[in-house]
């Protein structure tokens, strides 16, 4: 990575560069910190994000958050621009009213067909195309340039991906404590803190935490950990070579019925149906 990407906590490249190497085909991985922005200009991909698969050509963007399991199918003449970036370091750079629209673009992985929204595609692959020409400048590395172009970028793609900014996005020091909530929950989902541990943390009674929860992402605190733990429970089926009891206990289910209850409340199947549709083990 060049030294700007270093130190700006960002990268660009075509897709031609990256994936001429493997063939135009990309298979299965993941980035532990990273999260990726890769917009689809001309030409066809197949992208597969954990366990949803879509096929889109031209204009397309693909959002990618950290921990995705995520692989691309090209072709040769597939052509745009692939944004890697450190997501929490780029929102530092910006205040919590536009910091919360990109969190939000980026608490999902996404597919997002862009052919009915011409405007939105050529702002954004505007940005996207002067910061990789700035990227490739030898002052970059000491300018914020980057950080902005990409942050504009990444704004606009928020607002065609969710409604406008308005009371539905929190501000201030709610939105702060959710957003470092959620990076707790991150951390400490496998040791299977309690919510009273998180809200101790965060400095906050157990009550006002869900309150907070319950207000700003519509659910209690538990959900929010509740999902987290499905979600790696279904990476961990269709990636994972564990039978379904083994990645139970992983996950601290000593009880195999109980770890299979819990995910069929979550994700509507049992862990055996989930793997047998995915095609994981």
């Amino acid at each position: 990575m060049a030294t700007a990407g270093r130190l700006s906590g960002l990268h660009i490249e075509t897709i031609q560069s990256r994936s001429r190497k493997y063939l135009w085909h990309i298979g299965d991985h993941r980035h532990t910190r990273l999260s990726q922005c890769v917009m689809v200009t001309s030409g066809p991909v197949t992208v597969a994000l954990d366990e949803v698969r879509a096929e889109l050509a031209e204009a397309a963007v693909m959002i990618i958050p950290a921990g995705t399991v995520h692989s691309f199918k090209f072709r040769p003449d597939t052509q745009g621009l692939v944004l890697t970036l450190d997501l929490d370091h780029l929102l530092t750079l910006t205040t919590a009213e536009h910091r919360l629209p990109i969190e939000a673009l980026f608490s999902m992985p996404r597919a997002i067909d862009l052919r009915a929204d011409a405007g939105v595609v050529e702002r954004v692959r505007s940005l996207l195309e002067r910061l990789d020409e700035e990227f490739r400048q030898p002052e970059s590395a000491a300018a914020p340039t980057l950080s902005w172009l990409a942050c504009c970028a990444l704004w606009i793609l928020a607002l065609r991906a969710a409604p406008p900014v308005s009371e539905e996005y929190p501000r201030g020091h709610d939105a702060e404590r959710l957003r470092r909530f959620r990076l707790l929950i991150e951390s400490y989902y496998l040791k299977r803190w309690p919510v009273e541990r998180y809200a101790r943390r965060l400095a906050l009674s157990e009550t006002s935490l869900n309150r907070l929860c319950r207000r700003l992402a519509g659910c209690t605190a538990f959900d929010l950990v509740q999902q987290r733990l499905a979600l790696e429970a279904q990476r961990r089926l269709v990636y994972g070579a564990n039978s379904v009891s083994g990645i139970g206990a992983g996950l601290g289910f000593k009880d195999p019925a109980y770890f299979s209850r819990f995910f069929r409340r979550h994700c509507g199947v049992s862990p055996n149906e989930f793997r047998r549709r995915h095609g994981g083990g």
